[in-house]
């Protein structure tokens, strides 16, 4: 039985961390509120080993950093659904881990499917069944319960055994250095925030703009992300969206105008409306060739082809994940195959191969291997796709012409 341990103090931590130092691997987890703050609030975290469990208390232990440097130092790190964990380690530090193994993309790769929880993976490879009653649970509280302590250790009590039963079945299936390729992207994406300047883009409604109101949706949605940042709240809580494109669309040149917009909390208008109206002037000073605008859709964009081209090759993806007992969507996305059919149709397919930086994912590394050189030929009309029968029935098969 491993040793379980509640680090609330620095010195409790840096015995920890002492004893952390020389292991191989180690499997962590975080427990964090995101609801109403910008930022995830850090509640708990979780570590585990085959000799020791560790909760450690960041709402207690003051220095976190030697964790963080232990963490980035060299260790191999066990998650899984590894995203927020290393965007929540890089905003601590501005790092994240050299090595780590995800479970759930692990589990991906040898057929389990994709985005698989983690106590429904526990079950299928342990054969151990997890209570999740505390999945819901406010982690902000204090003290802990002892069920969401349990909770909390079993979220990291089975990652090593179901990391090595993985392991094998992916080096059993070849797969190990696909697996590898995936969580170095994965770790690469890793960022601490994004552009205020380009957050305008994400704006929900934001396409049906152009022009001049565009520019003003640049100014004033940069603005409320320095502000969500700086108070540490939901972008929704300081302007919605919504009330974004209103902005955008009626410009509005009084604060008066600004407070009477619906949608706009009536303290938030009190208090934001002055600079919101200076934003919008700012906005309008702006020459034309300093406005935003969406780039021109792609030559054949509207061409119904696109949708034939991409749904055949989708048929494709479909039969060889079947065969790789891999998730089609883990394979290609719908996004990937339509941008391969608008190449072919403009008859830019050379610069989509292997190792083209400007490439879909597709076009790179195991999946290039596994789908994308099949694809391309496809589309240079070096193989043809056809329904053959045989014992097992009919099905989709790939033929190479002059063969």
């Amino acid at each position: 039985m491993p040793e379980t341990l509640l680090i609330r103090d620095d010195r409790s931590l840096g015995r920890l961390v002492e004893r952390l130092a020389d292991v191989p691997e180690a499997a962590f987890d975080t427990e964090f509120l995101r609801e109403r703050t910008y930022y995830a609030k850090l509640c708990l975290i979780q570590i585990g080993t085959p000799e020791l469990l560790a909760l450690v208390d960041p709402l207690a232990v003051r220095d976190l950093s030697p964790l963080w440097a232990w963490l980035t130092g060299g260790v191999e790190v066990l998650l899984h659904a590894a995203a927020q964990d290393l965007e929540i380690v890089h905003r601590a530090c501005g790092a994240v881990p050299r090595r780590h193994f995800d479970t759930q993309v692990a589990a991906a790769f040898v057929g389990y499917g994709d985005a698989v929880g983690y106590a429904k993976l526990v079950n299928r490879v342990l054969g151990v069944p997890l209570p999740r009653s505390e999945a819901y649970t406010d982690w902000s509280r204090r003290p802990l319960s002892a069920e969401q302590r349990e909770y909390a250790l079993d979220d990291v009590r089975y990652l090593p055994e179901l990391a090595e039963a993985l392991r094998g079945r992916l080096r059993e299936r070849g797969r190990l250095d696909w697996l590898v390729e995936e969580l170095e992207a994965t770790a690469a994406a890793v960022t601490s925030e994004p552009d205020p300047e380009q957050q305008w883009r994400r704006v929900s409604g934001a396409r049906a703009l152009s022009g001049r109101s565009l520019a003003i949706l640049r100014e004033v949605t940069a603005w409320r992300e320095r502000e969500a940042r700086r108070r540490n709240v939901p972008r929704g809580h300081v302007v919605p969206d919504r009330v974004l494109i209103e902005i955008a669309r009626r410009a509005p040149s009084t604060q008066a105008q600004v407070e009477r917009l619906r949608g706009m909390h009536p303290r938030e208008a009190q208090r934001s409306a002055g600079r919101i109206v200076e934003l919008v002037r700012r906005a309008r000073d702006r020459p034309e060739s300093e406005w935003p605008a969406w780039p021109p859709p792609p030559p054949f964009a509207d061409d119904p082809r696109v949708d034939a081209i991409a749904a055949l090759l989708d048929a494709w993806v479909r039969t060889r994940a079947t065969e790789l007992e891999l998730s089609s969507r883990l394979l290609a996305r719908r996004s990937d195959l339509e941008r391969l059919a608008l190449a072919a149709l403009a008859g830019s397919l050379d610069g989509e191969g292997e190792g083209a930086p400007q490439g879909p994912p597709l076009m790179r590394g195991w999946r290039a291997r596994v789908i994308g050189r099949q694809l391309l030929e496809v589309l240079r009309g070096e193989a043809t796709l056809g329904i053959e029968s045989d014992e097992a029935g009919p099905h989709l098969r790939l033929q190479r012409r002059g063969r």
